[in-house]
């Protein structure tokens, strides 16, 4: 069986370097509060799935692809490996800003980016 790999909108992406980020985002109502003994007072609303992608010497043109999948913050198709649901799935995400982009060398025979980092957000609650 061949390995899963991350996709964005059902094409191949450069994956990311080993040990992406994982992490949830919970979003609570505005009275949410944390009282002045300290005893929390919370409403929880929705929660979301988050990735934090990075690769380093990301090839010029695999960025590209991913830039423009991303960029703007529409949402798109990403497969993945939801630790929540543990299994493969292909969920909407959105990328709310670019992170970091750090340019390397470019010359005729080699252009990459040194690095390629950013945050994707789940669209739809958990």
């Amino acid at each position: 069986m061949a390995k899963e790999k991350i996709k964005m909108n059902g094409a191949e992406i450069w994956q990311p370097d080993k040990d992406m980020a994982y992490s949830f985002n919970t979003t609570y109502t505005e009275d949410s509060t944390r009282s002045q003994n300290g005893k929390g007072h919370f409403t929880a609303m929705f929660t979301v799935e988050q990735y934090s992608y990075s690769a380093k010497k990301i090839p010029a043109a695999e960025a590209t692809k991913i830039l423009k999948i991303i960029a703007k913050g529409k949402p798109f198709t990403l497969h993945h490996y939801s630790l929540y649901y543990g299994a493969w799935r292909d969920d909407k995400f959105y990328v709310g800003k670019s992170g970091n982009l750090t340019i390397g060398e470019l010359s005729e025979d080699e252009k990459y980016l040194s690095e390629l980092s950013f945050n994707m957000t789940g669209v739809n609650p958990i």
